[in-house]
């Protein structure tokens, strides 16, 4: 018998039983959920982080915008601020105009007497976006309020605040609220 034909019938063989498939072992399935599982422990947290300094650049950015409205206040009413968020220009100068920071609300729609325009409080449009503040910084949050709001005090010459709504003042600090506790940022 020739070799070639000798190796033709030796390699005509049945096929096995159990044939090798490619594929994933348990191990290495298991070794990609741990990895996919400590990836999603790092990125979660770090997204709620940084959502939350977003969420706290807006009410800076409502800060600003505030800081802005007091001082087009200030140049109305001939170099006096408001007392509240509701004093009008002419409660406190000789300028007819009735022109108020808030003039009466505290969260949009503002109406068209008011300086303050066009923003809301970016963790909750329910909530204020404005209010005012008898002293010091807000407490944190929760209880007393809400995250996002913008707090503006204003201060007499012997630095107490004004007592009626309407009266003129001299100096004003501008403070928020944030995700937890209050912003760092108190303007002017």
């Amino acid at each position: 018998m020739k070799y070639s034909t000798l190796k033709a019938e030796l390699d005509f063989r049945a096929p096995p039983l159990f044939t090798h498939h490619p594929g994933f072992t348990l191990i290495e399935l298991m070794t990609v959920v741990v990895v996919i599982g400590i990836l999603a422990a790092i990125a979660i947290p770090n997204y709620m982080t940084l959502k939350n300094r977003a969420l706290e650049a807006s009410v800076k950015s409502n800060m600003h915008s505030i800081l802005m409205a007091v001082e087009e206040f200030c140049t109305l009413a001939e170099g006096t601020y408001p007392g509240d968020l509701d004093t009008r220009v002419c409660d406190v100068s000789n300028n007819p105009s009735v022109v108020s920071l808030a003039a009466g609300a505290r969260k949009p729609p503002f109406p068209a007497t008011a300086l303050i325009r066009g923003f809301t409080n970016p963790f909750s449009q329910a909530d204020n976006v404005v209010d005012n503040l008898l002293v010091g910084p807000p407490p944190p949050t929760p209880p007393g309020n809400p995250s996002g709001c913008v707090y503006y005090s204003s201060y007499q010459l012997d630095g107490v605040t004004p007592g009626v709504a309407g009266q003129p003042a001299f100096s004003y600090t501008i403070t928020a609220c944030g995700a937890g506790s209050p912003i760092k940022l108190i303007l002017p």
